[in-house]
């Protein structure tokens, strides 16, 4: 019996501990989830969570609005000239190569944190997971996130959705915090552009896999101890080939580099080409139009961007709904993968404008414990999501360039189900009264067993030629002599 209340007692307490101890929260990311797209009227499980929860009308990103830049800004609270990733890709004007995807693009300072990494090293049980979060496949601080998919877009939606939950519920490093991310509807708005059924398309399957995600949770008994916020890093807007700009015909081969993709590109002209180069493209750009042309340092102040020693010397950047001549190539690859010919007028998606076009606006809603109902927020900064993320988590945060009064006003008090700290509570409890109970047994066999010793001790002092007698006898034998 005491074997099965202890076997029942450890049971219990594994259920209740097949969760994080701390705040757990999940960010999902829809990649290039324009602000506006709910409009189309095909996302009605999105609609209702910002009825559940919090939202904005739209949030402020940061410039150039990529996807390397701002999902790193999401993770750090940082802007790109401090956090370092300009785009997609840079020139190492060192090393005279570019780097795309990788370690270096996502390191231009070792010091930097992104969330994912701050949540593990609070420690005290604090677990991490990235599931094909840009930049968390590779290490921060020497150490990667615990629980960890590399992109693959071959990974079905649901099985993404699915292997997030196991990490969280993982029995021996419950997940307190996972990065979820979704390449749609980047990847057939940039095919199709932002007005395609393909686009509305993947707005359906992605509301429908938001609603899997919800209903999950609620079939886990998880909705009260889950925080989500779903969100997206920038906008998309058209762009036709009639639009694509060819400023290479006015430059000489082989006397600069080019960097990154429409519409804002890196140049790096050969040394000693800088002026040479900077006057063919401001020339290009009074021919041509629809480009702006800039030196390094009159680069736009409040873009935040130029501060950075990965900043070019060079940077060009095309008015909404133009591209440059690399756009040319992506074209080439759209058609071939989709299998349609290509017209002058034929549409395309495109982002990495100013980020004070509209067309460029993410969107944000949170459902959770933590987080208001049916609460709408003012628009905020990208760069304030660091803030709520530590906030929501209780961790401390590192250095960020967010405001925290910004955003601090979605929250509310941690009001999870009483229940596990009820179960807790009575399995303590019940601990506490079987060790009492052992330890009652324990000292009376204790107290029995020295009452043995000093009866055997005493008798065989009184009459050691009868030490053999019973217990009864010896009882009596043990009284006072003058009794």
């Amino acid at each position: 019996m005491f074997l099965i209340i202890i076997h029942l007692l450890f049971t219990l307490f594994t259920l209740t501990h097949s969760i994080s101890d701390h705040p757990i929260l999940i960010v999902v990311s829809f990649d290039a989830f324009r602000y506006d797209y709910f409009a189309k009227k095909v996302t009605p499980n999105l609609l209702r969570l910002r009825e559940r929860g919090s939202y904005a009308d739209y949030i402020n990103n940061v410039f150039p609005t990529k996807t390397f830049t701002n999902h790193h800004t999401i993770a750090t609270g940082l802007y790109a000239e401090n956090h370092g990733v300009l785009g997609n890709s840079y020139y190492d004007k060192i090393k005279q190569i570019s780097f795309k995807i990788g370690y270096e693009l996502f390191h231009y300072d070792e010091t930097i944190i992104p969330i994912w990494r701050l949540n593990e090293m609070s420690g005290h049980g604090r677990f991490s997971g990235s599931m094909m979060w840009p930049g968390a496949a590779f290490e921060y601080q020497g150490k990667l996130p615990t629980h960890l998919q590399k992109f693959d877009p071959e990974w079905n939606w649901y099985k993404r959705v699915d292997t997030v939950l196991s990490w969280i519920e993982d029995p021996t490093k419950p997940a307190n915090l996972v990065m979820l991310y979704f390449e749609e509807p980047d990847t057939h708005g940039h095919a199709f552009g932002p007005k395609s059924k393909e686009v509305v398309e993947m707005l359906q399957r992605l509301d429908n896999v938001s609603y899997y995600l919800h209903e999950q949770l609620k079939r886990k008994g998880l909705t009260d101890k889950v925080n989500v916020i779903h969100l997206s890093d920038h906008g998309m807007t058209t762009v036709t080939p009639a639009n694509f700009i060819d400023f290479t015909k006015y430059l000489k081969p082989n006397t600069y580099e080019i960097a990154c993709t429409s519409p804002a590109l890196h140049v790096i002209p050969k040394q000693g080409m800088e002026e040479e180069i900077y006057a063919l493209l401001k020339n290009a750009s009074q021919d041509l139009g629809h480009f702006t042309v800039y030196k390094k340092d009159a680069i736009p102040s409040r873009w935040r961007f130029k501060n950075n020693p990965r900043v070019p010397p060079i940077y060009v950047v095309a008015d909404e709904g133009y591209a440059f001549q690399d756009m040319f190539e992506s074209v080439k690859y759209f058609s071939g993968r989709y299998g349609f010919q290509v017209r002058n007028d034929s549409e395309f998606g495109i982002h990495g404008y100013d980020n004070q076009l509209p067309s460029m606006r993410p969107f944000f809603l949170a459902v959770g414990p933590q987080i208001k109902s049916n609460h709408k927020v003012a628009p905020f900064n990208t760069v304030d999501l660091f803030t709520l993320f530590c906030a929501i988590l209780n961790i401390k945060s590192t250095r960020h360039d967010g405001i925290y009064s910004n955003i601090e006003s979605v929250l509310v008090g941690y009001h999870a189900s009483m229940l596990p700290i009820v179960v807790i509570i009575v399995g303590g409890v019940t601990l506490a009264l079987l060790l009492i109970v052992c330890a009652a047994v324990a000292t009376l066999l204790i107290i029995k067993r020295q009452q043995n010793i000093t009866t055997a001790a005493a008798l065989n002092k009184r009459f050691p030629q009868n030490f053999s007698h019973s217990t009864i006898e010896a009882q009596h034998l043990l009284e006072p002599e003058d009794a």
